[in-house]
């Protein structure tokens, strides 16, 4: 069977390609999962796509006040490594230095990640509960922006059509008085997927310490990244006392659904969100604080 390669030198031109192809090519971006899944025969297809050099989708900005932009192709290991993001965006650096290797971190892109749509993404609860969008390019010439929650049809399935391309990733400049942080499980401390995951976002009233407001997403606990909603619910309005946020973690378990395989039960997963939630609520609240300067 003959397998093709594409360079395409524009977004237009990646498109069609792509349209060509009609669902029998894939793109190819960091390389970190397609050539994995090519190699095991997890995918099959008949053509790779490289977008890597495609102008405007590499690169990324967090002025002051006007948020995280960041274009599909943007390297984890620039996000990783930026102070900027580390102060301002602190849950989505938790999620990028547990992915893999520093070296693959290297080529691994932002995209990439996203568009895998694996239930276990590192960086999607982070993304979800920092209130990201994808904007993106599907069966028209406009662009369409969606939260990134609502990015993730399934296992393995984003939103996108056969001839949709990713364009950029945008995060909101958060509010002064915010924190957030991101915990997964993994057998091993690293060059794995994660058994569950959770990130947090916290943000307090500082005259009485309470919960505003907050945000709480899971991975690996159901078909796709989710909001644990009722778990936030538990934290609005009162003061994040430990039993508060054991309860929200009790409560984020009952909201997960996830599944029996080799790396863990449906049973411990769901026992192990709850301890994630409330990690990440304890470090959401701690770095809170510590912007509030109290």
């Amino acid at each position: 069977m003959r397998f093709e390669y594409f360079e395409p030198s524009s977004i237009e031109e990646a498109r069609e390609v792509l349209r060509r192809g009609n669902g029998q090519y894939k793109i190819l971006a960091g390389g970190t999962d397609i050539i994995n899944q090519l190699r095991r025969r997890a995918v099959t297809c008949e053509g790779l796509v490289n977008i890597k050099r495609l102008p405007g989708i590499g690169s990324w900005s967090a002025e002051p006040g006007k948020g995280l932009h960041i274009g599909a192709t943007t390297l984890m290991r620039e996000l990783e490594t930026s102070r900027v993001v580390a102060e301002r965006f602190p849950s989505l650096v938790d999620s990028l230095k547990v992915i893999g290797s520093i070296q693959l971190r290297n080529i691994a892109t932002i995209g990439g990640n996203l568009c895998n749509a694996s239930p276990a993404a590192d960086t999607a609860p982070s993304f979800i509960v920092l209130g990201a969008s994808a904007t993106f390019l599907d069966g028209g010439s406009i662009p369409q922006t969606v939260p990134i929650e609502e990015f993730f049809a399934g296992p393995g399935r984003s939103i996108l059509a056969t001839e949709g391309l990713l364009l950029r990733v945008d995060v909101p400049e958060p509010e002064r008085f915010t924190g957030d942080g991101f915990e997964r499980l993994t057998p091993r401390s690293a060059m794995d997927i994660a058994i569950a995951s959770a990130a947090s976002r916290v943000t307090l009233d500082t005259s009485s310490g309470r919960v505003v407001d907050a945000a709480i997403a899971l991975g690996a606990v159901a078909p796709r990244p989710l909001r644990a909603r009722k778990a936030e619910d538990v934290l609005r309005g009162k003061e994040p006392t430990p039993e508060l946020l054991a309860k929200a973690g009790a409560t984020a378990k009952e909201e997960c659904n996830p599944i029996d395989d080799l790396r863990g039960t449906a049973a411990y997963r769901r026992a192990m969100i709850a301890v994630l939630v409330r990690r990440t609520l304890e470090k959401s609240i701690e770095r809170a604080n510590r912007r509030a300067g109290t």
